[in-house]
C-alpha cells in the first residue's frame, strides 16, 4: 500500500500522515511548494505535477480544499472555496488515470453543511441538498469526487466540525478566550456536528482498508455553549462575558455567520455501525 494525500500539509493531513508512519504505511503528499522526499510538486490551476513518484500509488485521500472559515465569503473568496475542491479533484483524477494505473481505493472528504440549516430536522446522507452556498458548494464537490467512483473501493466522508488542541476550530475558538474575551456566539443553544480529529485519523486509515461509501463522519451533535466551554476547560479558563449576538456575527462575517448561529443536526448512524469512536465525548479536549 502507497497512500496519496492531496491537502496533506493541513491541519488533518499532517496528523494523518504521522498515523500512517506509526503503522507502517507508506505515503507521499502532494503540495505546490514541495521541500521534503515524501513530498510531490503540483499545481492544479496550471496543470502541472511531478509525475515520477506517482505510478506506486495504490490509495488515494482528497483533503484539498481552501479553509471554509479563513475569510469572509466575497464573490471572489466563494469562487476559490468551488475550485480548490472541484478542479482541484478534476485535475486529481486526470492525474491518476494517466500516472497512477494501480490506485484502487479513493477516500474523499467534504462536509456536513449539505442542507441548510433546519431546527426540527436530522439529516442522513440520502437527504437533498440544500440551496445555500455551502450545501451547493458541497453537491459541486462531491460530484467531482465521484469521478473515482468506478475504482473498486471509493469513500466520501463528510466532516463535522473537527476539534483538536492541534489547530483547525478549535485554535479559532481558543484565541479569545486565552485572551479573556471569550464568549458564546449566538443563543449557544445551536447544535453543531463535530468530531475529533483523533477520531477523524482514525477513520480515514479505516477506510483505506474498508471503504464506507457516503457516510456522515460526527461523533455528536453538540450546542455551540457545551463546545465554547469545553475548550475553555480545556484551557484552564473562564468564560465572563455574555452571549455575542447573532447580528453581531453577521455584521462581522456577512453569510459565513451561519456557521456560529444556525442549528444543524445530522445522523451518526451509518457511522457508528461500522466505526467505534475513542473521543465522542467533549471532555476529552484536553490541551
Amino acid at each position: 500500500m502507497h497512500v496519496l494525500i492531496a491537502g496533506g500539509t493541513g491541519f488533518i493531513g499532517k496528523a494523518l500522515r504521522e498515523k500512517l508512519k506509526e503503522q507502517g504505511i507508506e505515503s507521499s503528499v502532494l503540495t505546490r511548494t514541495p521541500s521534503a522526499p515524501h513530498h510531490i510538486g503540483w499545481d492544479p490551476e496550471r496543470g502541472k505535477i511531478d509525475a515520477v513518484k506517482l505510478p506506486k500509488v495504490t490509495h488515494v485521500i482528497n483533503l484539498a480544499g481552501a479553509g471554509i472559515a479563513e475569510k469572509r465569503w466575497t464573490e471572489k473568496r466563494k469562487k476559490e472555496l468551488r475550485e480548490s475542491r472541484t478542479r482541484t479533484t478534476e485535475f486529481l483524477h486526470v492525474s491518476i488515470v494517466k500516472y497512477a494505473k494501480d490506485v484502487v481505493n479513493y477516500i474523499g472528504i467534504s462536509g456536513v453543511n449539505a442542507f441548510g440549516f433546519l431546527d426540527n430536522k436530522v439529516y442522513n446522507e440520502s437527504d437533498d441538498f440544500g440551496n445555500d452556498f455551502l450545501s451547493q458548494l458541497v453537491k459541486e464537490w462531491e460530484k467531482a469526487h465521484r469521478l473515482f467512483e468506478a475504482l473498486p473501493f471509493f469513500s466520501i466522508l463528510r466532516l463535522g466540525m473537527v476539534l483538536s488542541p492541534k489547530g483547525g476550530a478549535y485554535q479559532k475558538i481558543a484565541q479569545p478566550i486565552k485572551w479573556g474575551l471569550g464568549a458564546v456566539p449566538g443563543s449557544g443553544q445551536q447544535l453543531v456536528p463535530w468530531i475529533h480529529l483523533e477520531d477523524t485519523v482514525q477513520l480515514i486509515i479505516a477506510c483505506l482498508k474498508a471503504p464506507k461509501g457516503l457516510v456522515h463522519a460526527v461523533v455528536e451533535c453538540a450546542t455551540m455553549n457545551d463546545i465554547t466551554f469545553a475548550i475553555a476547560a480545556s484551557e484552564k479558563k473562564k468564560i465572563f462575558l455574555p452571549n455575542i449576538p447573532s447580528f453581531v456575527i453577521h455584521i462581522r462575517f456577512g453569510e459565513m455567520g451561519h456557521l456560529l448561529t444556525k442549528s444543524l443536526r445530522v445522523s451518526n448512524t451509518n457511522l457508528f455501525k461500522t466505526f467505534q469512536p475513542s473521543y465522542n465525548q467533549l471532555s476529552l479536549l484536553k490541551n
